[in-house]
């Protein structure tokens, strides 16, 4: 389907840098047209928290779970538009199909994920309710937006660790 690059990566709030995109695909185990699993957030970077970037033939990226290999991040943006800005359901999927797909961009100091299925429609997270602590269930709210909002706190910039090389 793709190239892999060997390096495992976690996603931190940009506003947040403590906090990160956790994924857990657990019952993940066959494509499903709802997906599955939970995205949320997560004070520190455990094993729900790793991420294999994977190129595209169609020079777009694809985010695979490492604890939960074969399970990507998956964003349906159906309902977001100029007038409907913040929602839309971040979840996971087992395979990669065209809500799976990503374009992702530097922007000042971070990097901004777009979905390739749904133009100008942007991963955002808001960590405000994590607590300094790791917690089992994981924290905060995972979903998108129509657009990306540079108002403080900014919810659709991340910091990627170690840093893609989007050549």
């Amino acid at each position: 389907m793709g190239k892999s690059e060997n390096a495992i990566h976690t996603i931190a709030d940009y506003s947040n840098g403590d906090v990160y995109l956790r994924m857990d695909g657990d019952g993940v185990n066959s494509p499903n047209p709802s997906g599955g699993g939970t995205v949320n957030c997560q004070y520190t970077a455990g094993p729900f928290e790793k991420f294999k970037f994977i190129k595209n033939d169609d020079n777009t990226y694809s985010i695979e779970s490492v604890e939960f290999p074969g399970v990507y991040l998956r964003i349906d943006g159906r309902e977001l538009s100029e007038d409907n800005k913040v929602g839309g359901i971040v979840n996971c999927q087992n395979g990669i199909g065209p809500w799976e797909k990503y374009k992702i961009k530097n922007h000042l100091h971070g990097y901004a994920i777009e979905s390739n299925q749904f133009e100008n429609v942007f991963l955002r997270m808001d960590s405000d309710n994590c607590q300094p602590k790791a917690t089992p269930p994981g924290c905060g709210t995972v979903n998108a937006s129509f657009g990306i909002n540079m108002d403080p706190p900014v919810r659709n910039l991340f910091v990627i660790s170690p840093p893609l090389d989007l050549d």
